[in-house]
């Protein structure tokens, strides 16, 4: 499962577990409640979780299954989601190195796939096609991801404009992907399922603000492919100082409301 291939040579979250679990807010209660309606999850069947980083996902919906196996090419992600998981006391998860593509019958047969901001690191139409044949006959797939980078951001948020402008300047105008840069997909994720057996997806939208301040903005950054902390090398002081003296411009106080749009893709295998 541990294939080492171009896409995991980029290391994409290298360092940066510690920042993830605690900075990554996760997803909304809305949207657990409605995966778990609209797939009437009785805590039979398993989940497979792909690219699962800490387990925002795979813990939150570890109840509602017998087991749950959690996939990444990330092994600080896995190592910090069994203490994540242990610290709430769920014990029916397997971590698993591993990229999604190589999601076959070996893992064993799901009842529920799930990419928690993960679908579009992956080779879309392969996994996709793979997931089809390891899923129960009244299997499901769900995509969820929101719109709260910097790179996006349709609110137009001066803060987030600033942070952008600051991680730049030190980094370079080309957004980076770990040790490569970021290709944008090719098609949207849901014309891309549709094509694909599982066909027509359901779309589900939720608008909510998120408060944050100077710490969890820095934190968050860390976060991501694209401004990892060791990014900045001995620069990082001088980084974290300039953006903070931008933010305070924008607000004294340094308090933030991010706008945030989680949406996700629900499809049954028919």
């Amino acid at each position: 499962m541990a294939r080492e291939n171009a896409k995991s040579n980029r290391e994409l979250f290298k360092g940066a577990a510690q920042y993830y679990a605690r900075f990554r807010k996760g997803y909304p209660k809305g949207f657990f409640e409605y995966v778990i309606k609209y797939f009437q999850l009785d805590g039979k069947g398993r989940l497979l979780d792909l690219g699962c980083g800490t387990g925002q996902i795979a813990i939150p919906l570890a109840p509602y299954f017998e087991e749950v196996v959690g996939l990444d090419i990330d092994k600080d992600m896995l190592e910090e989601a069994g203490k994540q998981a242990v610290s709430k006391g769920i014990k029916n998860i397997k971590w698993i190195l591993g990229n999604a593509e190589d999601a076959s019958k070996g893992l064993g047969i799901f009842r529920l796939a799930v990419f928690g901001a993960s679908f579009h690191w992956v080779e879309q139409k392969r996994t996709l096609a793979k997931l089809y044949e390891i899923l129960d006959k009244d299997g499901g797939l769900v995509i969820v991801g929101g719109s709260s980078s910097i790179w996006r951001n349709p609110e137009k948020e001066p803060w987030k404009e600033r942070c952008k402008e600051v991680v730049q300047k030190y980094l370079g105008e080309k957004r980076r992907a770990g040790n490569s840069y970021y290709v944008e997909p090719k098609g949207k994720f849901e014309d891309i399922v549709a094509a694909s057996k599982f066909g027509n997806p359901e779309k589900w939208t939720y608008n909510h603000e998120r408060k944050k301040n100077i710490d969890d903005i820095i934190g968050l950054l860390y976060t991501t492919s694209f401004a990892q902390r060791r990014f900045f090398g001995g620069r990082v002081g001088d980084f974290e100082r300039e953006l903070r003296n931008e933010l305070l411009k924008i607000n004294p106080r340094g308090e933030f409301t991010e706008k945030v749009k989680t949406e996700a893709l629900l499809a049954h295998k028919f």
